[in-house]
């Protein structure tokens, strides 16, 4: 009796240690199986982030391609390329998965502030009151003081190359901390003093000021391109009722846009008149914001293709996520 009650304690000793492990082995199982599952779903997100990120690029160098298969003599808001839904779906069209949504916009038709200091080292004063007049608009709300201390802080950090050390018959590069001279990227242009990161950038209630200068181009302003704010700052004292016409006028497609004086049938030959040498009607640099979504995931691409001096085609002269 006693042995037969012995091998009962026994048995269910045994049955609670396997049902004991058994509830780890499943509680195992379960957090391993969610792991996996878990593992599986980033990797899958990888995979379309980066093929997203591809996707971006490529519309880069579709833009690339488009740009440089053009041949035409002036540039406007009626050009191809300005029409971002239209370049979209031709993009898009080689691809069967994804999509990505492109917008060139030209830089040539802002202020190009690299040339503010002439290579002689004089200053350019027809863009330095350009730059005063369009600092002028009320959408920044700068007073007469602000202006001129603004636009004379760049205009000393553009006229001052920090000197180069010499040594044992070579030239030592500047570092990226010291060097002064032309801005090679936006935020350069705070190391200044002359401008906020609110100023440069905009706010909610404010628009940046990166809206209507640029890095790029070769000192011309492209008149068929320009923002009405640039625009107002190219012509001294022009009205709004005028800018209203020449913005009429060039959004059409009017032949007469190859012609960088076209103005003159708006203003006539008064002293509104911006000096000749600012004035294009082509496009040197165009800035290309290219986003390509796959299965939910979302990359963006920022790059400025820039005209080589020689072929005139356009390189990637830089290249950025967002």
């Amino acid at each position: 009796m006693a042995a037969t009650l012995k091998k009962h304690g026994e048995r269910g000793i045994a049955l609670i240690v396997v049902l004991c492990m058994t509830s780890v082995m499943v509680g195992a199982s379960v957090q391993m199986i969610s792991q996996t599952r878990r593992e599986t779903a980033e990797t899958a997100d990888l995979g379309d982030g980066l093929r997203a990120l591809y996707l971006a690029r490529s519309g880069i160098a579709f833009s690339q391609a488009l740009l440089n298969a053009e041949d035409h003599d002036y540039d406007s808001l009626t050009s191809s390329w300005a029409d971002a839904e239209a370049v979209s779906a031709r993009f898009n069209e080689l691809f069967a998965e994804g999509e990505v949504s492109i917008v060139i916009e030209d830089e040539t038709g802002k202020i190009p502030l690299n040339a503010l200091i002439n290579p002689d080292g004089s200053v350019n004063k027809g863009l330095r009151d350009m730059l005063l007049r369009l600092l002028a608009q009320p959408e920044w709300n700068l007073k007469e003081e602000q202006r001129e201390e603004i636009v004379s802080r760049l205009q000393a950090w553009m006229a001052t190359a920090a000197p180069a050390s010499q040594g044992s018959g070579s030239q030592e590069k500047t570092s990226a901390a010291d060097r002064k001279g032309p801005f090679q990227f936006p935020d350069e242009i705070l190391k200044t003093g002359a401008l906020t990161r609110d100023l440069l950038y905009g706010t909610t209630d404010q628009p940046g000021l990166c809206a209507c200068i640029t890095l790029y181009g070769k000192g011309k302003i492209n008149i068929n391109t320009a923002p009405r704010t640039v625009l107002k700052a190219l012509f001294p004292g022009i009205s709004e009722a005028v800018a209203d016409q020449m913005e009429q006028f060039r959004s059409s497609d009017n032949e007469k846009l190859s012609d960088p004086a076209w103005y003159r049938e708006i203003i006539g030959t008064s002293g509104l008149n911006p000096p000749s040498d600012l004035i294009s009607v082509k496009s040197d640099a165009l800035r290309v914001s290219s986003t390509g979504r796959l299965q939910g995931c979302r990359r963006a691409v920022t790059g400025v293709l820039e005209r080589d001096g020689k072929t005139e085609k356009f390189k990637l002269r830089f290249v950025g996520m967002d």
